[in-house]
């Protein structure tokens, strides 16, 4: 058994240390005003919440003036991209460049790689692709991704990229503080501000009077990965869910975020779902459930843009980035968490004032004002050269 599960390993590390360059660059200096952009991932992937805030990022960048691509450098078609692209952000904007097309800008140094000024890798895996192109280099970090892994060789391999030159950009400043305080900087970390779309997920009229309510329909977002507490969240809930039955109230969970294949117990899981069904959902529900261990996610921003309470959990960032109470805060108790819930319905106003909190915090932040934020922070580097 075990060594069935190191030859797996094994094979995993080998074919990432394949791709991998540990070299530290020295960046070239980036001259004037940013003109262009070519976003690295890995591939594009439908209901992805990174990609999203890539072609986001992109299409704002584009609505200022400049040239954005987005690459792939694992085997993908050009319609398979289309696909993909539209289902996380209809109406994008940006040439998208088939693994094909990749290769060629990698094996010939085309025209095409000459027209990017700037070359940004999305992902630790991306960043060795990136080194090989011309351009300035930077790095778009969304999230400290040594802990989507056990501690070990993938961890490392991770980790180490942020150490390796890159002009680095931070969504939010918890991915700076993570990696100034367990890496070995050689180069700029900017941050720009985490941002929601809220004409996306407008809010809704409802009521926060829940005390005489029956029935309570609590939205939980879960994924199959450690970060989000897929086994945790709904031993939780089923926890949660038999104390209010004993005092006469049901309790409806309703899973989103993962594939209808995918068994989660206690609920329903709707599947994923696009812009729409998810405005449907957060109308539908009284609680939104989400788990952000590492930097935050942007679904409790659409929740509490669309006027759903949200539950997160106390262990994550999301106090890190809502200074006030904002969410009922959940444990690893299903007992607490009954009692924080119990006590948000029963006193009037509580759940009214989380909300206002929220609101608070959320006033003035949109993609537009990120993308400029990140088009200034590169056009920065810039300028520390000239002088």
């Amino acid at each position: 058994m075990h060594n069935a599960a190191a030859t797996a390993e094994r094979v995993r590390v080998k074919d990432a240390l394949k791709r991998y360059d540990a070299s530290v660059i020295k960046n070239e200096p980036l001259s004037g005003e940013l003109t262009s952009i070519l976003f690295v991932i890995t591939r594009m992937v439908r209901f992805h919440g990174g990609q999203t805030s890539i072609l986001r990022l992109g299409t704002k960048l584009s609505e200022l003036g400049v040239r954005v691509g987005y690459a792939v450098y694992k085997p993908q078609s050009h319609e398979e991209m289309e696909i993909c692209a539209a289902s996380n952000l209809s109406g994008y904007k940006g040439e998208l460049i088939d693994s094909e097309g990749f290769s060629k800008l990698l094996s010939e140094g085309t025209e095409s790689d000459k027209e990017y000024q700037v070359i940004c890798a999305s992902s630790w895996d991306t960043v060795s692709y990136v080194k090989k192109l011309s351009g300035y280099k930077a790095y778009f970090i969304q999230d400290y991704e040594p802990y989507f892994y056990n501690f070990g060789e993938l961890f490392l391999l991770s980790q180490k990229t942020y150490e390796q030159g890159l002009h680095m950009i931070s969504l939010g400043s918890w991915n700076k503080e993570m990696i100034n305080r367990n890496c070995n900087t050689v180069s700029e970390i900017d941050v720009v501000d985490f941002p929601y779309e809220s004409k996306d997920y407008p809010e809704c009229s409802r009521s926060y009077d829940y005390r005489n309510k029956k029935k309570l329909t609590l939205a939980v977002y879960l994924k199959f990965y450690g970060k989000r507490l897929p086994c945790i969240i709904p031993e939780v809930l089923n926890g949660v869910k038999k104390r209010f039955e004993k005092r006469g109230v049901q309790v409806e969970i309703l899973y989103f975020g993962e594939a209808k294949s995918f068994k989660a117990p206690y609920g329903k899981n709707l599947g994923m779902l696009n812009k729409d069904e998810l405005n449907e959902l957060y109308k539908k529900a009284d609680f939104g459930v989400v788990a952000s261990m590492s930097n935050i996610s942007l679904v409790p921003y659409e929740m509490l843009s669309a006027g759903l309470p949200v539950i997160e959990a106390e262990d994550g960032t999301f106090n890190y980035f809502f200074k006030k109470p904002a969410a009922i805060m959940m444990g690893l108790s299903s007992k607490e968490l009954y009692l924080r819930m119990k006590k948000a319905i029963s006193t009037e106003g509580e759940i009214s004032l989380l909300m206002e909190n929220a609101r608070e915090e959320m006033r003035g932040l949109s993609w537009e004002k990120t993308a400029k934020q990140f088009k200034k922070a590169l056009e920065g580097a810039a300028n520390e050269r000239k002088n």
